[in-house]
């Protein structure tokens, strides 16, 4: 992407996340503050950690296991919310999703690629100086 598609980018992604912030605070409107952070940080579990964690050890990973992770994590996470399902009754929500994120993440880099890899090298060599 050049800087300008960068920066658009960008300038989109943050409007769509903070529409659906809004949307979130007025959806659960009264809830305890903790609730809501406790609620937040789900989000990052079920969505980045994996990613994280594998695109930083795993060599096999790839982009488009990580975007497979994403989905499936939010997607399992959200259908254990009481609202749609009893499923949270019998097992917590953010663990069903990360165990999904898990799988989107394998099943995802192992699949044949459909998406195109996006790694940037990154020189861990010292160099000396002088």
């Amino acid at each position: 992407m050049s800087d300008k598609q960068q920066l658009v980018a960008m300038r989109v992604t943050l409007v769509i996340f903070a529409f659906a912030v809004l949307a979130y605070a007025i959806a659960l409107q009264g809830t305890p503050i903790y609730d809501l952070v406790s609620a937040a940080y789900q989000v990052t579990l079920v969505a980045a950690f994996v990613p994280l964690v594998f695109g930083l050890y795993w060599s096999r990973a790839t982009t488009q296991g990580a975007v497979f992770s994403i989905f499936a994590g939010i997607a399992v996470w959200v259908a254990y919310f009481p609202q749609v399902t009893t499923w949270g009754e019998f097992f917590p929500g953010q663990l069903a999703g990360l165990g999904a994120a898990l799988v989107g993440m394998v099943v995802g880099s192992l699949a044949p690629q459909l998406l195109t890899n996006r790694h940037e090298h990154v020189s861990h060599h010292l160099q000396p100086h002088g």
